[in-house]
């Protein structure tokens, strides 16, 4: 049987035996970087920042919404659109219908909690900071507003320049042959 090190992670766990070194550091970093969450580049209120989502956030919220899904999870924004909009026209129409108007906001509530994960893992994947009253109150007092801050920061992180670069290398060779550089002419034949 093989001896393994023995070693504390920051929350003073006990390693598993086949944790290797570079998982333990991946796990420290995580954990020092989850301690460490960044600001958001706008805040809930900097609405009119952009007008073009502050529109549509005020207008269309499901499509807003549908449109920040696909840019997190990589699926087409229509099936977020749809459940976003269902759940608001249900809950709007219940709590107009049963309450006459007055509880609509405690109702409305299956749209917050349908749209505060989404909230997380942005938060989770950029390592954001969460707002002093937690996602889900967030998004049941300032839906729209927290919708348009969270399109702001998705597509600043996609626009800001992430320190990679992508080129191509100089000089290839074949077994010591260069290659010639790419023509966009077809050879003779």
């Amino acid at each position: 049987m093989a001896d393994y090190e023995s070693g504390f992670d920051a929350n003073g766990d006990e390693y598993a035996p086949l944790d290797s070194p570079t998982e333990r550091l991946i796990r420290s970093q995580h954990i020092s970087d989850s301690q460490n969450p960044q600001a958001w580049s706008s805040g809930i209120c900097a609405c009119c920042d952009d007008m073009r989502s502050c529109c549509l956030g005020l207008w269309c919220p499901c499509i807003l919404f549908g449109r920040n899904v696909e840019v997190l999870e990589g699926r087409p924004w229509t099936g977020p659109c749809l459940m976003h909009a269902l759940l608001w026209s249900v809950a709007a129409g219940v709590g107009c219908s049963v309450t006459h108007g007055t509880l609509f906001g405690l109702l409305v509530s299956c749209v917050p909690c349908y749209a505060c994960g989404y909230r997380k893992i942005l938060r989770s994947k950029h390592n954001l900071e969460d707002a002093p009253c937690g996602d889900f109150l967030t998004h049941l007092c300032c839906h729209q507003c927290a919708l348009c801050q969270e399109y702001r920061e998705i597509y600043e992180k996609l626009n800001s320049n992430s320190g990679f670069s992508l080129v191509p290398p100089s000089n290839q060779t074949m077994e010591g042959h260069p290659i010639p550089a790419a023509s966009h002419e077809l050879p003779s034949q």
